[in-house]
């Protein structure tokens, strides 16, 4: 798992895409105090056989640190998936577009409408 620091989020990117993600969201939830206060982008795009579970795997932790810390939680979840992307998570095609994201929630809070 690589964190990085960047001016609007913390971006978690899986380092590898061989389909073992039962690890990785180990690894993250481990490793989820460490960057809680910030906006969070999850970067998925590069697993080539994503699922609408893999995503959904997300879901509880993404409405929890959505409530708590009124900051943003998105997933990149690569520009084809073969799933319908849900409305319980917020996700985007690829890393650039969640950063987009994020940086409108930002907006929508500073003006108060979140």
């Amino acid at each position: 798992m690589i964190v990085q620091n960047k001016e609007i989020a913390t971006v978690v990117v899986q380092e590898r895409s061989d389909g073992r993600l039962y690890d990785f969201r180990i690894k993250f939830k481990k490793a989820y105090k460490e960057f809680n206060a910030n906006n969070i982008v999850l970067d998925m795009s590069n697993i080539s056989r994503i699922t609408l579970k893999d995503v959904m795997e997300f879901r509880e932790i993404s409405e929890i640190h959505k409530k708590l810390t009124k900051k943003s939680f998105v997933i990149a979840v690569g520009a084809n998936p073969a799933f319908k992307l849900p409305e319980a998570i917020v996700c985007a095609p690829t890393l650039q577009e969640a950063l987009d994201l994020v940086e409108m929630e930002e907006i929508e809070r500073d003006l108060g409408f979140l």
